[in-house]
Formats: structure tokens, sequence, C-alpha cells
């Protein structure tokens, strides 16, 4: 049997370990830290938790991808949400609201990006090219 030692469970260490296992490797994962999933960890402290990364996902057809890849049903369920995500800046009364709407979106940032549902159009079209 094909063995593969994997350094960090985070998703990557994680999908890969998933992948090779239904290969038929036998797969032993290596983590520093007590827990695994790398960034989608959090950290709690004098009674605030803090996410060390990312806190939602916009690649869902990734999660897919993985599970249909080895045969498997996608084990959660992803509710999406609407907005996304708030940012709050210094010296601002109330948090921006990221949206994944363009139109939504460019009305939240109008006051500091006039033009942002065009850029966003043009930035698309060039990134999908």
């Amino acid at each position: 049997m094909k063995k593969a030692v994997i350094i960090g469970s985070g998703l990557g260490g994680l999908s890969t370990a998933l992948r090779l296992s239904h290969k038929g490797y036998d797969v032993t994962i290596l983590e520093k830290h007590s827990t695994p999933g790398g960034r989608l960890n959090i950290i709690e402290q004098d009674g605030f938790r803090f996410d060390m990364g990312p806190s939602f996902m916009s690649m869902t057809y990734e999660l897919d991808e993985l599970f249909n890849s080895v045969g498997m049903k996608v084990p959660i369920e992803l509710e999406e949400l609407d907005p996304l995500y708030q940012v709050f800046s210094e010296g601002q009364k109330k948090p921006r609201l990221v949206y994944k709407d363009l139109k939504k979106l460019a009305e939240e940032f109008k006051d500091i990006e006039p033009n942002l549902e065009e850029n966003a159009k043009i930035y698309l079209e060039r990134a999908g090219q």
C-alpha cells in the first residue's frame, strides 16, 4: 500500500487526505495544533470569539467537487447569507455591509466608490478571460 504524509490539517490538507485515501493511500496527517481545520478555527479568550480566517465560503462548487470526486454526498448544508458579512472601520458609526448582489454592494459603497458596479463588471470580465 502506498503511504502519504500530509503536513497540516487545514482545508487543503484535509481535502488532499480525503482524495488520497479514496485512491487507496495510507494517509498520516501531522498537525501542530490541538484541533484540525487550520484557519477555520476559532480563538476564544476573555469571553470573545475570533475567527482565525475566512468565516464564509464563496466557492461552494469546490466543496461539491471534492465530495463528488470521492463518491460522497456533501456532509454539511450551507446557508447563504445576505449580507455576506459586515466590515467595521475605525471612525465609522455603522458597519459597511458586503453583499453578493452587485447592485446592493454598489449602493452600500457609493460614497467612496461611485462607479463600483461598472468597475466591478469590467474587472470580472477581464478576470474571466
